[in-house]
């Protein structure tokens, strides 16, 4: 007779066989009642353990997956490259892919991750509802870098969006502006919500009228620039197209009006723009990031960023002294 496998009670209990490995290994990641119903299972299957694979298991991967949303965005690929410093120096590798916000490739790289035994998974900017990652989050250290989940047994990395919201709208009222036009995309994701509301609260505390644009297709269509009116832009890389589209239509950002914008990328930074952005500090998100999957907690942990206003010509010359 063939010996009963780990995958023969995976499929008899209906989980998959990471979580039934878990779960006989006495790991606390996993529910109590959930490890109670995979034990009895394997005692009706007459399941004996093999101590000398588990004990080859249970040796800790060097390994660090990351999802990303996409790699279009240069803030990403700061993110990415922060990671990958930070695990070096922790004698660890990380693994990136992008899930695109396709539900069946976040699937399948979970999977994937689960089937390498990595030592933790990094969520940037998830876009899926939190219990999607219920299943990988009891076995593996998860953390969400950009946005609160409500998940017990998720961490979560991210800036301080009022304090970010706060430092623009005190910007904005020192350039003598009275008007916020918020531009974005049409996504309305987590991340994105969440930004919007830290700036409504923001702006109308400093006393200034927000307006959001969202733009539809990649056209700007009727965006135009108004007197004593700062343009917030969601990213750099956006940004920059806005300036470059006003810059057309005559204007003149920077002196005629102030531009602003989130990421502090080497976009920000190219002589053409030189944009005022709020820094994220990536290599800071990630040494927190990497100290959660490290410490391997139970219960999902929040750390909060001090984001910063790098001020550049995109609005320091309207600022008052």
């Amino acid at each position: 007779m063939k010996p009963v496998r780990q995958a023969d009670v995976a499929k008899a209990a209906g989980v998959s066989r990471g979580l039934v490995s878990l779960a006989l290994s006495g790991s606390g990641r996993v529910a109590p009642e959930t490890v109670e119903r995979i034990q009895k299972v394997a005692r009706e299957l007459g399941y004996s353990r093999n101590f000398t694979a588990a004990t080859l298991a249970s040796a800790r991967s060097t390994l660090v997956g990351v999802v990303l949303p996409n790699l279009r965005n240069p803030y990403f690929e700061s993110l990415v490259s922060a990671y990958q410093n930070e695990a070096d120096r922790r004698g660890l590798l990380t693994l990136a892919a992008t899930a695109a916000g396709h539900l069946g490739r976040l699937e399948r790289l979970l999977d994937q991750f689960d089937q390498l035994r990595v030592r933790g998974i990094i969520l940037v900017t998830p876009d899926q509802d939190s219990q999607i990652y219920q299943s990988i989050a009891e076995r593996y250290p998860v953390v969400a870098a950009g946005v609160p989940l409500t998940h017990e047994l998720i961490s979560t990395v991210h800036i301080d969006e009022f304090k970010a919201a706060r430092l623009i709208a005190h910007h904005a009222v020192d350039t003598g502006c009275t008007q916020v036009v918020y531009v974005t995309n049409d996504q309305t994701d987590a991340s994105t919500r969440y930004r919007l509301a830290a700036i409504e609260q923001e702006t109308d505390a400093a006393g200034l009228q927000l307006e959001h644009y969202t733009i539809r297709d990649g056209r700007l269509g009727e965006l135009t620039s108004r007197e004593a009116t700062c343009y917030l832009v969601q990213n750099d890389l956006m940004a920059i197209d806005v300036v470059a589209y006003l810059k057309a239509s005559g204007a003149r950002p920077g002196i005629d009006f102030p531009v602003m914008s989130y990421d502090n990328t080497y976009l920000a930074e190219n002589p053409q723009f030189l944009l005022t952005s709020i820094d994220q500090e990536p290599a800071q998100q990630a040494q927190l990031s990497f100290d959660l999957i490290e410490a391997n907690r139970q219960v999902g942990t929040e750390r909060v960023v001090e984001p910063r206003l790098i001020v550049r010509a995109s609005s320091r010359n309207l600022a008052r002294p």
